[in-house]
């Protein structure tokens, strides 16, 4: 691999950084667990096995970050009481991969329009609470509404922003 080659994969991978830290900064602003320096990572990495993968002509590589982005996104999500939380979060580690694959596979148009595709997506959230009319309830919430808190409720009750 000569000089200009290996240039090339650096600029890959600063796209890839890019893309997947536009979407990461939108995270960290929210205070969401996995934000800039993940989704950077996760493209940045996608990015690079997938540019890998084009130079020595493997094509289960791309096969093999979709099983392990599945695992990981498997260990973002979680439940809190009778909530599920983390499925936002996994869906946007699994988008960003996807990001850096295209970029690794030269799509840079594709990567370029899915990135802000996604970071809009992401910025509907606060829209379609309003358009619904509510907030998130929690459990403890709901306890405290009826009036029928108890210290087993509490645990149950904590809403972070993890998901």
């Amino acid at each position: 691999m000569d000089i200009r080659d290996q240039a090339e994969l650096v600029g890959k991978l600063l796209l890839a950084a890019f893309c997947g830290g536009v979407i990461g900064w939108q995270r960290d602003r929210l205070q969401y667990v996995a934000g800039l320096r993940t989704m950077a990572l996760v493209a940045v990495g996608a990015s690079l096995f997938t540019s890998v993968n084009q130079m020595f002509g493997d094509d289960r590589v791309v096969a093999n970050i979709v099983t392990g982005i599945g695992f990981l996104g498997a260990g973002i999500i979680f439940r809190v009481g009778g909530t599920v939380r983390g499925i936002t979060t996994a869906a946007t580690v699994w988008a960003v991969a996807a990001i850096g694959v295209t970029v690794g596979m030269e799509l840079y148009l594709v990567a370029l329009v899915a990135t802000p595709l996604v970071f809009i997506i992401l910025e509907m959230r606060p829209i379609s609470e309003y358009l619904s009319g509510h907030r998130r309830e929690t459990p403890l919430l709901r306890d405290l509404q009826r009036g029928s808190a108890s210290a087993d409720t509490e645990d149950e009750g904590i809403d972070r922003r993890e998901g």
